[in-house]
């Protein structure tokens, strides 16, 4: 199957597209929805998945746009809309702009399956341990274990530039920021497992967007859920073996 993965968060990327691979898809990735938009222009896919939030074009008017393309065939492609937003507004939102179906990150491909067969896909469940392991396991799959091992450092070092990120913009005042970094941090933690964390990034950005006047309690008790997942995380990375030394 030709796919399209329009995914501007490098790791979220890395790990869907390779799982897809993994399964036997020819898959093509583009970081924005402008690109997105262009590709389906340009060459025939059989699903397009799009994440949400993007820049350049987000998720739903690229979606908008595909629908209404003048080649109907290729404006009919099967789309689904990857988000790690816990609003349901913007699952609506995306219905409405025409998605065949709207899945939690991280991407299962045992959520996918259904769309694909023409089936309604499973609502994500809400889920609040502090880490699942078995979310690592469709990487284990697909990959290397010490490429995997690899993603994790390079993902807990970008969860901790996330946390100074979103201090830094609670600290200015910076409600858009704060939003926009608390999408990041849920869709990275759900991608890893770190569900403590994804949920209450979730419950963060979502005050934000709905205007809580005072969501100082939901940024702290972010604050708190990470160093649990940062550790969590750093634990599964110690029992995977690291990529062998490059020999001089």
């Amino acid at each position: 199957m030709r796919v399209l993965l329009a995914e501007d968060e490098r790791m979220t990327q890395a790990v869907a597209a390779a799982l897809l691979r993994r399964a036997g898809h020819a898959v093509t990735v583009v970081d924005d929805g402008r690109a997105a938009l262009e590709a389906v222009r340009a060459q025939p896919f059989d699903l397009v998945l799009l994440d949400l939030r993007m820049p350049e074009m987000d998720g739903v008017e690229a979606l908008r746009r595909i629908r209404a393309l003048p080649d109907r065939a290729r404006a009919a492609v099967r789309v689904v809309v990857l988000t790690a937003s816990a609003v349901p507004e913007d699952a609506d939102r995306c219905r409405a702009a025409g998605a065949d179906a709207v899945l939690a990150k991280p991407l299962r491909l045992d959520a996918l399956l259904p769309v694909l067969e023409g089936r309604a896909a499973p609502d994500a469940a809400e889920a609040a341990p502090v880490f699942d392991p078995a979310a690592l396991d469709p990487m284990l799959d697909a990959l290397p274990p010490p490429r995997v091992a690899a993603l994790i450092a390079s993902t807990l070092k970008a969860l901790g530039d996330y946390r100074e990120t979103l201090r830094t913009a609670w600290a200015a005042g910076d409600r858009a920021g704060v939003g926009a970094m608390a999408h990041k941090v849920a869709g990275v933690a759900g991608v890893y497992g770190c569900l403590a964390l994804r949920q209450a990034a979730q419950a963060l950005e979502r005050a934000v967007e709905a205007g809580d006047a005072d969501p100082a309690a939901l940024m702290k008790a972010l604050d708190a859920a990470y160093g649990p997942a940062l550790a969590a995380l750093e634990r599964e990375r110690g029992l995977l073996p690291a990529a062998p030394p490059v020999a001089d």
